[in-house]
């Protein structure tokens, strides 16, 4: 695997492919491949984040990834970053932006979407948006709130999609990817919520963050 990266003066970036796990678990991980590679920087990278963190805090990784979003990954230099990190993200301090490409032409200009989220009742691969939370007796997990702001970007009359600027604050698996199918813009290649089943990928890239204030 290539592996294209830079850094700043607190984080390393590393462009995750689209099908691959950031961290580990089951299958074959984007950690591992950093690990394994030949290339002499990215082993000199390597070598730092194994110095500085345990394989239990993921060597410095501060967000994940779906398997089917793509694009950048991020590790922190020190753990008093991750730290101040850490803490800014429990104020909701920190801005993830996205770009996504989805079906139709998306009408407003800019919006919030706030429908809770939970696990899927029988699916494990799935979460579900829901407006009538009433239904959360239906299911043992409990509703999760969180916000997905979008703004369009630009409408693709040729293809009838539409590009959107998606910014999370608090994020949790699937959010963007739930988010949206629940307002009828699903990603352009979903194959879990609206089931198209393609072997393209997922058109939802992970850009960079940013710290409000």
């Amino acid at each position: 695997m290539e592996i294209t990266h830079y850094q700043d003066d607190r984080f390393f970036y590393f462009r995750k492919p689209h099908g691959v796990p950031s961290t580990f678990g089951k299958q074959k991980c984007f950690i591992d491949f950093l690990l394994e590679s030949k290339d002499p920087k990215v082993k000199e990278i390597t070598s730092y984040l194994q110095n500085m963190f345990a394989k239990e805090e993921e060597y410095g990784l501060v967000n994940r990834l779906d398997n089917d979003t793509s694009w950048l990954l991020y590790f922190v230099k020190t753990p008093l970053f991750k730290q101040k990190y850490k803490d800014a993200q429990k104020k909701w301090e920190i801005q993830k932006h996205y770009v996504a490409e989805v079906y139709w032409k998306c009408t407003p200009e800019s919006q919030k979407i706030s429908n809770p989220i939970w696990h899927h009742k029988f699916s494990s691969d799935r979460m579900v948006a829901v407006k009538d939370t009433k239904q959360s007796n239906k299911t043992k997990w409990k509703l999760i709130y969180v916000d997905t702001f979008i703004e369009k970007l630009y409408y693709d009359e040729t293809k009838n999609t539409t590009v959107l600027l998606v910014n999370i604050s608090k994020w949790i698996r699937h959010q963007i990817r739930t988010h949206l199918s629940s307002i009828w813009y699903p990603i352009v290649w979903e194959q879990i919520y609206i089931k198209k089943k393609s072997s393209e990928k997922l058109q939802l890239f992970s850009l960079w963050l940013s710290r409000k204030y």
